[in-house]
């Protein structure tokens, strides 16, 4: 049990560090950065539904508190890039 833990959170680790390396790698590419980020987003989001879905306790509650997250990201992003 411990070991899928770690491995699921191995995951979601390189997920968000392979986000986060592309969109400073395209600094002044802002399309690039947008991309990166929804894309990293979408994987947050179904990394996060599949984690729990495996676990057996995926809810409507999570899926909806994930979505919420995952909107709240990206309008974030769109705000500071200023799209």
């Amino acid at each position: 049990m411990m070991r899928a833990h770690v491995f699921h959170f191995i995951v979601l680790f390189a997920i968000i560090l392979g986000g986060g390396f592309v969109f400073w790698y395209a600094q002044g590419m802002r399309e690039l950065q947008i991309a990166t980020g929804i894309i990293t987003v979408l994987g947050y989001v179904i990394w996060g539904i599949v984690h729990h879905a495996i676990q057996g306790d995926l809810h409507r509650k999570v899926v909806v508190e994930y979505v919420l997250l995952g909107s709240i990201a990206i309008i974030l992003l769109f705000t500071v890039l200023g799209v």
